[in-house]
């Protein structure tokens, strides 16, 4: 009865999100979209920006670029960053910072990779295998080594992704891009999981292997409804095939310095959340917005934070919105919402939290251990997946030989993720040194979710208010955050920034076109 009840009730607000927005698209063709508000040509107005992630420092980024002068951005927590979160790391003989999620990208995050030049930030490339571990089994599936026992599900894994590849391609052209989408593509609208069954892949390769692997990137377990057109990105990511490596590209240091160095000549606020935003438009079509009942007033302001927030600090200002917009963000939802397995991770440098078997070939050869465990009472799966960071980022290396210490003889720099209402993982209390909370931080990869995102268009510049960050996007990813900041600041009256690089300007015009024009 609850889930019969959880789809009447997903499928009357899609449906309604479908409805309002064909009359709003209707509306503002034949009358004139009137709440929607011009372009700024005054680069002395004051603009605010809610939220201090990539999405929000990009927009913040692109519009004093373009010469505005009073840009200030508004974070909750005590640093910017927003999921690229880091950690500092003590000990008697060193002090190093490291990330703890958001830690490497592929080649095809092209408008990251040209900002990262355009910053004189310093890269290099990574290897970043995993490792799955079934214990009551006695069965490993990782990269870099051989297992007979997927040959089959794996053949049948790769003729799936290479068949929706061709389509794509055969769409959109050959040129990969994470922002090819066309309507008429029928993998957008068929589920990973009941595509991978009309291929054949077995029920033990998806919750032995699938699940496991891709979790570690989407933080989620829920993957069954994920639609079936980002297989080929997510396999260029992450694939699947033993001896396949995958392979990215990540800082020398850490993403505090891109922050840094993009946020200067902003005035930028840690510690202050948004809680209250109040928009008032004059009779000569000025807008007035006041933040926090503060003694300043903006002219714009650009939300790159979290749906719920957004509801919430424009409810409590007394704002009116259409019913679009907050029909919309009140249904946006999270991965915390129906999975509660990668909320919290665990910060420690407790080594026996990985198997003796492997520990030492773990410590210092893999990126991801993954403990899989089956309960037969409930017949489900569970992951403990531990991130082993100090195996792999390159400043740690760096650090090790810079301090002659020899990676087996350090205590690993590790983040645990434990599932939800099972046993917590067996950790020394003394080599635990913080928590990792993911919640609100990854809106779901659903039907919904894509369709609202499609649809922010139609409220983009309503009464002075513009929408980035991933809450918004149609997919989680740094890139995309990064792109849907600098489209917002577009719309504002900024330009975008890289211009003369062409394969960065195709994305941005891309995503233009799938969530903006």
């Amino acid at each position: 009865m609850l889930n019969l009840t959880f789809w009447l009730q997903y499928i009357r607000v899609f449906l309604s999100i479908l409805c309002i927005s064909l009359y709003t698209y209707i509306k503002s063709r034949v009358f004139g979209n009137r709440k929607r508000v011009p372009p700024l040509f005054d680069r002395n107005c004051k603009i605010a920006v809610v939220g201090g992630g990539i999405g929000g420092v990009s927009a913040a980024y692109a519009l004093l670029r373009s010469g505005y002068k009073n840009v200030t951005i508004y974070e909750a927590r005590d640093k910017l960053g927003g999921n690229a979160k880091t950690h500092l790391w003590q000990s008697d003989r060193y002090n190093i910072t490291t990330g703890l999620s958001v830690l490497a990208w592929p080649l095809i995050f092209r408008n990251y990779i040209h900002l990262l030049n355009e910053l004189n930030i310093p890269t290099t490339m990574v290897e970043l295998p995993f490792f799955i571990h079934d214990k009551q089994n006695n069965s490993v599936f990782a990269h870099g080594k051989q297992s007979a026992e997927y040959n089959t599900d794996l053949k049948r894994w790769s003729r799936m992704v290479n068949t929706v590849r061709w389509l794509t391609e055969y769409l959109s052209g050959k040129d990969a891009s994470l922002y090819h989408f066309a309507f008429l593509n029928p993998f957008n609208y068929i589920p990973m999981r009941s595509l991978s069954l009309l291929f054949g892949v077995s029920n033990r390769f998806w919750h032995h292997v699938v699940v496991p692997m891709y979790a570690s990137s989407f933080l989620s377990t829920k993957l069954s409804f994920i639609p079936s057109s980002i297989l080929p990105t997510i396999d260029s990511l992450i694939s699947l095939q033993p001896n396949q490596i995958p392979t990215m590209q990540t800082w020398i240091q850490t993403s505090i310095d891109v922050f840094d160095k993009m946020t200067q000549g902003a005035t930028v606020k840690t510690n202050h959340p948004v809680t209250k935003v109040r928009i008032q438009r004059k009779s000569n079509s000025q807008i007035m917005i006041n933040i926090n009942e503060e003694d300043v007033n903006y002219e714009r302001i650009i939300f790159a934070c979290n749906a719920d927030a957004t509801v919430k600090a424009l409810t409590s200002g007394r704002t009116n919105i259409s019913s679009l917009l907050k029909l919309m963000l009140s249904n946006v939802t999270y991965g915390d919402d129906d999975d509660l397995n990668l909320l919290d991770g665990v910060i420690h440098r407790d080594i026996n939290i990985l198997p003796v078997e492997y520990a030492n070939e773990l410590r210092c050869n893999y990126a991801n251990y993954i403990d899989l465990k089956y309960d037969s009472t409930s017949q489900l799966y569970y992951h403990y997946n531990t991130f082993i960071l100090s195996s792999w980022l390159p400043n740690v290396h760096a650090m090790l030989q810079d301090n002659r210490i020899e990676h087996e003889t350090m205590e690993p720099m590790l983040v645990t993720y434990a599932p939800n209402n099972q046993p917590a993982p067996k950790i020394d209390q003394k080599k635990i040194f913080g928590k990792v909370d993911n919640r609100r931080a990854h809106p779901s990869l659903s039907f919904r979710n894509q369709t609202i995102a499609l649809l922010m268009r139609l409220v983009q510049g309503e009464n002075g208010m513009y929408f980035c960050g991933n809450a918004v996007t149609p997919a989680n990813g740094h890139d995309l955050s990064l792109i849907s900041g600098f489209a917002v600041a577009e719309l504002i009256g900024a330009k975008y920034p890289f211009g003369e690089n062409q394969s960065a300007l195709q994305d941005f015009n891309r995503f233009k076109r799938m969530c903006v024009n």
